[in-house]
């Protein structure tokens, strides 16, 4: 009888231009092969060959996927690229319909989104609110052109503070309670005096305007109304006001509405990477280190031209967030090193980067982290060397 053989994958080198990533397991190689919207011809070619590995292990990638809140992407990708088919011998990824319905499905849940969100910018800007929309549909429509891609959890809205109550009054209208969402999914309850307070004294947002979602895939709609870029911990401030009068207009969920102009908007996304990246709160919870926000910052990142990259580093100046975008932008060209120019990284480059990794200082409990970057990134059990935060989680 003759015994018949698999053909091996071909060697599985990194794709050129790449970070290096011989360190790391396969299925975090893999990952990083697919965390791009438009894969190139060698991305295609190094997924192929890891997938093909008799000892990847398919349950750390799908949890890794998840993790980093690739999963959508990565089902367009399979089906697209046909990434489930056997190809010169080298068999596909196995069980398919998890990746494609996960994409699939996050594009009908972002559909309901749009839906509810695309009323409350037609209604916000009705009432004379000045807002503008921060990350999300702005990144799902024009970075990704597709918003089943991203993965999108609420809508964050630069509000000034002085518009807060009439954007309070059509909230509320449209169904939206301060608060959070109960055990049985039906109602939104208010939160505890403890968290208010917290929120007031430490954070640059209004407490989270929510409502029941009534479905499977969206089980509450969340607003989040913010008066600054920047926490109050980090001793930099960039009020929405500003950002508002700079604010240019953008159709978004099929509702007129802004978006910050350029410089603001990039700079906007190194404040949120660098704050989930070093807060305990995120940490503990496994959601710091994302490649998602990585790969967020690099597509905007690769559309500027040397005029914008200008006014960016005009705007860090302005703030004096140096530190700030200097710690996005070095992760982000770790992963994506064409991201952001070299001289841009040269001109933000301090004297000093051990703060490159240290985390919880601005918890006041700064501590330095054992791993490098990009073995970190996939560690699942990082969050195990903090000590619980005093942030509220109701």
């Amino acid at each position: 009888m003759t015994t018949a053989t698999r053909k091996t994958a071909p060697a599985d080198t990194p794709a050129p231009g790449g970070p290096d990533t011989s360190a790391l397991p396969a299925h975090a190689r893999l990952l990083l092969a697919l965390a791009r919207p438009r894969p190139e011809a060698e991305h295609e070619r190094l997924a192929r060959s890891l997938a093909g590995r008799d000892d990847l292990d398919w349950g750390a990638f799908l949890d890794a996927a998840a993790r980093h809140k690739l999963l959508p992407l990565v089902g367009r990708h399979v089906f697209t690229h046909r990434l489930d088919r056997e190809s010169e011998g080298v068999k596909g990824f196995p069980y398919s319909w998890v990746f494609t319905t996960a994409y699939l499905g996050n594009r009908a849940r972002n559909q309901a989104l749009s839906d509810d969100f695309g009323r409350v910018f037609r209604e916000l800007g009705e009432a004379g609110v000045r807002h503008a929309v921060r990350k999300g549909f702005s990144l799902a429509e024009d970075e990704y052109r597709d918003p089943g891609l991203r993965r999108i959890n609420d809508v964050d809205l630069l509000v000034d503070r002085d518009d807060v109550p009439r954007a309070h009054e059509v909230l509320e209208r449209l169904g939206y309670v301060q608060g959070k969402l109960a055990d049985d999914g039906e109602t939104i309850v208010p939160f505890s005096r403890k968290t208010q307070i917290f929120w007031r004294v430490n954070l640059s947002n209004q407490l989270p305007y929510r409502k029941a979602g009534h479905r499977p895939d969206v089980p509450e709609f969340n607003v989040d109304l913010c008066h600054d870029i920047f926490q109050k911990k980090s001793g930099v401030s960039a009020p929405a006001r500003e950002l508002l009068d700079r604010a240019v207009p953008k159709v978004l969920c099929g509702a007129p509405t802004w978006i910050p102009e350029p410089a603001d908007r990039l700079l906007d996304l190194c404040s949120h990477l660098h704050k989930e990246a070093t807060s305990l709160q995120f940490i503990e919870d496994s959601v710091d280190l994302q490649i998602s926000k990585f790969l967020d910052v690099a597509l905007v990142a690769a559309s500027y031209d040397e005029a914008v990259w200008r006014a960016f580093l005009t705007r860090v100046e302005e703030y004096e967030a140096g530190p700030i975008a200097y710690y996005a932008l070095h992760f982000t060209a770790e992963l994506y090193p064409d991201a952001v120019p070299p001289g841009v990284l040269d001109t933000l480059r301090p004297a000093d980067t051990a703060y490159l990794d240290q985390y919880g200082t601005l918890d006041g409990q700064t501590a330095r982290w054992a791993l490098p970057f990009l073995e970190r990134l996939f560690d699942t059990g990082r969050g195990d060397a903090t000590e619980r935060s005093n942030v509220p989680h109701d």
